[in-house]
């Protein structure tokens, strides 16, 4: 899975809103419309990484590189799903 479909799927399943991401990272919104799309039309670029790892860090490290390490609370947002229908379920 390459980079840009990281980033977008950090995006959609913490349903963020261009709007918002621009006004919280001072990207525009049209850049992240861009990463949000099926296929993508423009590569990420290091800013929007790195904003997008702000906002939200506990995927750092799976959005830069496909693996999560979740004892240290580094994961996926597959594997924060997953953690949350368990706790619907327990």
């Amino acid at each position: 899975m390459s980079i840009e479909n990281r980033m977008r799927d950090v995006i959609l399943a913490k349903e963020a809103k261009s709007k918002d991401l621009e006004t919280k990272t001072g990207i525009d919104r049209d850049r992240w419309n861009n990463i949000r799309k099926t296929n993508p039309t423009a590569k990420v670029r290091a800013e929007e990484v790195e904003a997008l790892t702000k906002e939200y860090p506990e995927y750092a490290y799976w959005i830069t590189t496909g693996l999560e390490i979740p004892e240290v609370g580094q994961i996926s947002p597959m594997t924060e799903t997953t953690r949350q229908n368990l706790l619907k379920v327990g």
